[in-house]
């Protein structure tokens, strides 16, 4: 194949890309129709959280967001306005029998400034049980 017609294929696949990435209306874009959100466990004792809330449409959402760490990303999922989070000593949000740890509302901004990015940070700093 000549030059000419690689940088045709080139340019082709490009544009298909490109069409196909704004074909595709789940996303937010960053920062403007809610954030992916980020779990600070300090606690270390919760395993998952339960997230009930509003997805970037407005419509609602929910989750079971397995935590195994001191911080977990939620990516893919975008998050706005008042948001529930039960925490748990399983996997499972409860299902397997783990131990409930109490739970917090959130407010999380439909919008923010583009220079902080689209993850927006959700701190555990205490469990009821």
């Amino acid at each position: 194949m000549g030059m000419g017609k690689k940088f045709v294929m080139a340019a082709a696949t490009g544009a298909l890309t490109v069409t196909g990435l704004a074909a595709t209306g789940g996303t937010a874009f960053a920062g403007t129709d809610g954030q992916q959100i980020v779990i600070d466990d300090s606690t270390r004792r919760v395993e998952s959280i339960k997230i009930q809330g509003l997805d970037q449409h407005g419509a609602p959402a929910t989750a079971c967001l397995t935590t195994p760490g001191y911080e977990t990303r939620m990516p893919g999922w975008w998050w706005r306005d008042s948001m529930h989070f039960s925490k748990w000593t399983d996997k499972t949000c409860g299902k397997s029998g783990g131990s409930w740890l109490g739970s917090q509302d959130e407010w999380v901004p439909a919008w923010q400034s583009p220079d902080r990015g689209d993850w927006y940070y959700i701190g555990i700093f205490k469990n009821d049980n």
